[in-house]
């Protein structure tokens, strides 16, 4: 379920900063979308999060995990967001669920309008790279699972997920810059 939100999180935040700085990376990043070769392209969409820290996980991220994994229960879950660009508006939905380092534990779903019509759909997914220690869920690159069209989604950068003390989702590009904010489904 980590590695879900992890890959949300990254392509949400490719395509904010595409539509933000009109590049292929944005403050989001980790998972990416890009043009299709087509003439008809999706936008860049960097899913994770890079950048600076955010804030120390709440108390539920820090609760003890499930007998079943070593993910926090906090993190476990659908989280949302979407993005607004020239094309129009972008949806992520990462889903974090338990497991053991180098168990698949996120999956991201981004879709939006491609430019110059039309649209795409990547689903990635990414590993728990690292144990929990009360910090935030280590996730490694992700990989392209599922890419309509194949040419628009590209696999993404490691990243960091915290829970935020509002409750929300933040993931963060490890090579920093770049973050997406989630909200619980």
């Amino acid at each position: 379920m980590v590695i879900a939100l992890v890959v949300a999180l990254g392509a949400g935040g490719t395509v904010y900063a595409l539509m933000r700085n009109g590049s292929g990376t944005d403050d989001k990043g980790g998972d990416t979308v890009s043009p299709a070769p087509t003439g008809s392209s999706a936008p860049a969409t960097t899913g994770g999060s890079s950048g600076t820290p955010g804030p120390t996980p709440s108390d539920s991220a820090s609760a003890s995990s499930s007998a079943d994994g070593t993910i926090p229960a906090g993190y476990l879950g659908t989280w949302e967001t979407t993005i607004e660009n020239a094309n129009g508006t972008n949806t992520r939905e990462l889903t974090i669920r338990q497991g053991e380092v180098g168990d698949t534990v996120l999956t991201l779903v981004a879709d939006g309008p491609a430019e110059g019509g039309g649209s795409y759909h990547c689903v990635f997914e990414a590993s728990l790279s690292e144990k929990p220690g009360g910090g935030p869920l280590e996730i490694g690159p992700s990989t392209v699972t599922t890419g309509e069209p194949a040419s628009s989604c590209s696999p993404g950068e490691a990243t960091e997920v915290t829970l935020l003390p509002d409750g929300k989702l933040k993931r963060t590009k490890r090579s920093g810059g770049e973050s997406l904010t989630y909200t619980r489904q």
